[in-house]
């Protein structure tokens, strides 16, 4: 082979689809599609086996194939003639493989229907250039060409400058995402965190998109985000496919029609029709941290060198965000100061806006003026803070005294108390301005209400 393997990893994308050619003993052919060809050494590729019957019966009569395996930076066509070596359904190749088909079914709500029955591994015999088509002419955009190196020395340089100004948890997230846009030049990032429940991660922080989704859950399993917190093992994805996308739209419209039951559940972050997915988990010894997750309307966006890069950025990232809470832990574990009472004084201006809140016992959740607010251990921290101001006429509160109120029932081992915070001010701020958690030191918070609020307490 004059052209290696290791050199057409833009053809290993799935962007434009290959075709399987093969043969029966009685010289039949069959011609099928693939979504996706799997690189896996320099004289070897993987080939899904998941619906193609027919051309694995000829397989089992004739181990010969040819796939044709396009280029989608440059148009070029490539000619691969196979020789079949043996059915995977276990180890490193089968594993990367289903994990790719299971987040993109998981994407849309389909995780368990397409799934990898085997990674069938070919010996590559020839590669050969196939002559230029007319067809192939001109569909090459300029948008999918590959993008200059962005992970330089001085980039890296400038983040780790970033991230060692942040005084705090909100600032070390922020400083992330905006280095990743005005650094790296990726626009639609978020990272998540792990929730109050176990095998759930919360939005903390997101960038570039219309809707911020703080507080929005992925369950271990779903979404990108999801089966990258489940395997811990950076997921990849370009040019989604076009079924994949139509099943999420009919599932949109069957909840618009009212055919699906409302969750009560924050939309997640998301563009509406992304070509390519990259999500990385942020490890430290072993424990997952949180999940980076990085997408764009272009295809192919996400290159080979990107990808490695991006996850050895993810235990740097990993480090820096448990350090910081750690720090913000250890920094208010000490404090015994009784949090300052300032009733509210009398006389001042009537506020121009008027809320109910609602407590909901049975679901821990609070609702503004019926919208879902918040669920779990933020819910019950915001009511304690309400309940606080109402009945003592405190606006000012620590985090420590949260900490040793057995009611809000935080795990005695990592409780995350400043993530889920930062998490309650952010929902907030995004669904009820008037209500405010305002820093004041480390450790110390106020409540700030520029409304009046009706609380209600319901089962």
């Amino acid at each position: 082979m004059s052209l290696g393997l290791e050199t057409m990893a833009s053809c290993f994308q799935g962007i434009i689809p290959a075709t399987l050619y093969t043969c029966s003993k009685d010289g039949i052919p069959n011609v099928a599609y693939l979504s996706h060809v799997e690189y896996v050494d320099s004289g070897h590729v993987a080939l899904s086996f998941q619906f193609f019957n027919k051309s694995r019966r000829n397989i089992a009569e004739n181990p010969r194939a040819m796939v044709r395996l396009p280029d989608p930076d440059t148009g070029q066509t490539w000619r691969l003639e196979l020789r079949f070596v043996r059915s995977e359904d276990s180890g490193p190749v089968f594993e990367s493989m289903a994990l790719r088909i299971e987040a993109i079914a998981s994407y849309c709500g389909l995780k368990g229907i397409f799934k990898l029955l085997a990674a069938d591994i070919y010996e590559v015999l020839s590669i050969t250039k196939v002559p230029e088509e007319p067809a192939m002419r001109g569909t090459v955009n300029a948008r999918h060409a590959p993008a200059d190196a962005v992970f330089t020395t001085r980039a890296l340089q400038d983040l780790a400058s970033r991230i060692q100004c942040a005084n705090s948890l909100e600032q070390l997230l922020d400083s992330i995402l905006e280095s990743i846009e005005q650094v790296f030049g990726f626009t639609h990032s978020m990272i998540l965190l792990p929730g109050e429940e176990d095998g759930v991660l919360v939005t903390i922080a997101s960038r570039g998109y219309a809707e911020s989704g703080v507080g929005a859950e992925s369950r271990f399993g779903e979404g990108i985000t999801g089966m990258v917190a489940e395997a811990r093992k950076p997921i990849r994805i370009s040019g989604l496919m076009r079924g994949m996308l139509y099943a999420q739209a009919v599932r949109k419209r069957a909840q618009e029609e009212g055919l699906c039951p409302n969750d009560r559940r924050i939309p997640m972050p998301g563009l509406p029709h992304p070509e390519s997915q990259l999500g990385v988990p942020l490890l430290v010894r072993g424990d997952l941290v949180g999940v980076l997750c990085i997408e764009s309307d272009v295809r192919y966006r996400f290159h080979e060198d990107d990808k490695n890069a991006i996850e050895l950025l993810g235990s740097y990232l990993a480090i820096a965000i448990q350090n910081m809470l750690m720090r913000e832990r250890s920094e208010t574990a000490g404090d015994d100061l009784p949090a300052a009472r300032e009733t509210v004084a009398p006389g001042s201006a009537p506020p121009v806006a008027r809320h109910e809140i609602a407590f909901y016992g049975s679901d821990e959740l609070i609702m503004v003026d019926g919208e879902y607010l918040i669920r779990s251990l933020p819910a019950r921290i915001l009511w304690k803070l309400l309940r606080l101001r109402q009945d003592e006429g405190r606006d000012e509160f620590t985090n420590r005294e949260l900490r040793l109120d057995k009611g809000l029932n935080l795990p005695e081992w990592k409780d995350n108390l400043e993530t889920r915070l930062l998490l309650l001010r952010r929902r907030l701020e995004q669904t009820c301005p008037d209500i405010r958690l305002v820093p004041r030191a480390r450790g110390r918070f106020a409540l700030q209400l520029g409304c009046e609020v009706v609380l209600t307490e319901r089962p």
